[in-house]
């Protein structure tokens, strides 16, 4: 939690050819959308297909455009030899294809809905990243939320990709957005059979009885109201790791067997920290299986734990911090979490969202699996990368350990993302969405088996302002909303 980290800036862009839509892209990355536009304003009774247009690409290209550095063309080879669409990088460089649906994807969303989209992607070069991502858009066609699912592709065969996406709003649009994260030159993705589906009423609706004849038909009795959509079954443990412990956050409060809450804590206050962290429902919260702590600014000064003299009249900010310290302790194994940070590009500064380490008896000792700070406008910096780090001690006895990774695509904010650590004797290596971001042995670092062979607990915090994120500004966004789906432990 120690870390002064260079970043990179992520732009907007028009759409291509229309200048109706924004869409998102990291540098030279773009979207790929398509679906038509489809009303879901009238009440629906079960699960609703939502027409893709030309999502099966047997009309050829029709209804999608290519972005920048891609070259859109209709195939032959799409899956099991029916029509598809080819889109090939360009560029002299290694860029991301993107495609462009013509007319937003679907309009009139239900507010607490989950759709769910699906894709077949193929890629012609292994070793290639496959997302798929929805973004949910207001009248201006403003980016409101997003959610997305990566893939890893280490052949050339054909592989259903899914994600899924609550929308925040009601009569907005929702536009599926599939990408080939930066191909090398010449290299490409195929896509075929995209599709949609509203899947919150997943219940059958009996139809009514007929009316008796000749007496004239009765009103037909209100349908029952449709069983809640199913939780999604989790994902399998990875190869050659059995889950030992997990928390879902699938109630409806914080499982207080598993984690302590920090309250009226000053915690952070060694890295000149702003927020009183709080154990209250506005600033951690339980539900829809996500957990969330959000950061606030608060319209009257809190007073919080001893007193500072940076804060005479009490604390502006307040946050939240968790641990499973004396609870649920752990030495070695594969540590994960799917979390989306609110570190939005220009508006997060002074956010410092983390998943980390600490040994249970303190000493040294620090494994952080995912921090990443936010930013100011105008700042080159972007919200598209993430430090992993190890810590001996904070004196410099040794020099920490660290790396800052960059998304392919996107950033923290714009989706549930993967972030993982596994570690075992004489070696601790960290992932990203399933991708080896970084790796220390005794190779590297002498020390590791000084400082990492003790039992650990898991810490999941925001801090606001610090050291290294900087205080917020004037643009910062609060409250703002560090949200966690799940927390597992594997073991071998």
């Amino acid at each position: 939690m120690l870390i002064e980290k260079p970043r990179r800036s992520e732009t907007m862009s028009a759409r291509p050819g229309s200048g109706k839509r924004r869409v998102f892209f990291a540098v030279a990355a773009t979207v790929i959308s398509a679906v038509g536009a489809v009303s879901l304003t009238a009440p629906a009774a079960q699960a609703a297909t939502i027409a893709v247009v030309n999502g099966n690409f047997s009309s050829g290209t029709a209804g999608w455009e290519g972005a920048r550095n891609t070259r859109l063309a209709a195939t032959a080879n799409g899956l099991n030899g029916s029509a598809g669409a080819r889109l090939t990088n360009t560029s002299s460089a290694a860029a991301t294809v993107t495609l462009n649906d013509v007319v937003d994807s679907a309009s009139g969303l239900i507010a607490g809905h989950t759709y769910e989209a699906t894709a077949w992607v193929r890629a012609e070069q292994a070793n290639q990243g496959v997302i798929l991502r929805l973004l949910e858009e207001d009248a201006s066609s403003s980016v409101i939320s997003s959610g997305q699912s990566w893939q890893w592709r280490t052949d050339t065969k054909w592989k259903r990709i899914t994600t899924a996406y609550k929308a925040t709003r009601t009569s907005t649009t929702l536009n599926i957005n599939v990408l080939g994260a930066k191909l090398s030159p010449g290299n490409a993705l195929v896509i075929d059979d995209v599709t949609l589906v509203d899947t919150t009423n997943a219940a059958p609706v009996p139809a009514p009885a007929p009316a008796p004849a000749p007496a004239p038909a009765p009103a037909p009795a209100p349908a029952p109201a449709p069983a809640p959509a199913p939780a999604p079954a989790p994902a399998p443990a990875p190869a050659g790791w059995n889950l030992a412990w997990a928390d879902e956050f699938n109630g409806s409060t914080v499982n207080r067997d598993a984690w302590n809450v920090d309250n009226n804590s000053t915690y952070g206050d060694g890295n000149n920290e702003l927020a009183c962290l709080m154990d209250r429902p506005e600033n951690v919260n339980v539900s829809s299986g996500v957990l969330t702590i959000t950061a606030r600014k608060e319209a009257t000064p809190i007073k919080c734990g001893t007193n500072d003299p940076r804060f005479p009249g009490g604390r502006s900010y307040t946050s939240g911090m968790l641990s499973t310290k004396n609870k649920v302790d752990f030495e070695y194994g594969r540590f994960e979490i799917s979390a989306k940070t609110p570190l939005n590009q220009g508006t997060s500064k002074g956010l410092w969202p983390a998943f980390w380490m600490r040994p249970t008896t303190g000493g040294i000792g620090e494994l952080d699996i995912l921090e990443a700070v936010g930013t100011a406008k105008g700042e080159a910096f972007s919200a598209n990368q993430i430090s992993q780090t190890i810590h001996y001690d904070y004196v410099g006895t040794h020099p920490r350990q660290v790396t800052n990774y960059d998304l392919p695509v996107g950033t923290t904010a714009d989706g549930f993302h993967d972030y993982a650590v596994e570690w075992a004797p004489g070696s601790i290596t960290w992932y990203v969405d399933g991708v080896l971001t970084f790796e220390r042995n005794l190779s590297t670092t002498s020390w590791l088996d000084q400082a990492f062979v003790k039992q650990f607990y898991i810490r999941l915090n925001m801090a606001v302002g610090g050291n290294w994120p900087g205080s917020p500004t004037a643009d910062t966004v609060f409250p703002a909303a560090y949200q966690v789906d799940y927390v597992r432990v594997y073991k071998r």
